[in-house]
């Protein structure tokens, strides 16, 4: 691929590549030096791209991945110096006068950042970013089946999250019955 090349399809993706990080980061600086590294990356590997059937996915591919790489090596520093569990739940609650719909957005956003792979992205590029289910199975190295079943379970896992969120305190039974 030449510099031209590279110029014409690659970076115009920067501005999705920047919404699909920051969605998986939640935060615009960390979001910004992702699309840096993998812009770089991309460049550096621009030979690779043959593996895939568009630059689209090839650039989805190595953002989330680099993304998921950022999230594991925070979250080793964080059990390492004791843990931070109470930040994300003292930005709810410093928001809640937003709205009930904003507060489940925030709640649904903090239920997707505590899941595990490969649900999280799953949900994220699905649901949260728009990607057709074909995309988002190409930049997850998995068939379109293999996928639904996934986005259904984080689905599910999300559905039990809120409606124990939202049952907390009233004295309701916790068991969930279907």
């Amino acid at each position: 691929m030449t510099p031209e090349e590279f110029r014409k399809t690659v970076l115009p993706e920067g501005r999705r590549l920047y919404a699909l990080a920051f969605r998986f980061l939640n935060n615009r600086e960390e979001a910004e030096d992702t699309v840096q590294e993998v812009m770089m990356k991309l460049w550096s590997e621009r030979d690779g791209k043959r593996d895939y059937a568009s630059v689209a996915s090839w650039c989805t591919t190595v953002t989330r991945n680099h993304c998921i790489d950022l999230l594991r090596r925070k979250k080793r520093l964080r059990l390492e110096a004791f843990g931070d569990a109470g930040s994300s739940t003292a930005a709810l609650a410093e928001n809640s006068a937003a709205g009930d719909d904003r507060e489940a957005v925030r709640m649904v956003a903090a239920i997707v950042s505590r899941m595990k792979e490969p649900g999280r992205s799953a949900i994220i590029m699905r649901d949260m970013e728009g990607y057709s289910y074909e995309e988002t199975a190409e930049a997850m190295g998995t068939n379109i089946t293999a996928l639904r079943t996934m986005i259904s379970r984080a689905r599910k896992q999300i559905r039990e999250e809120m409606e124990r969120l939202y049952r907390y305190g009233t004295g309701e039974d916790k068991r969930i019955v279907r």
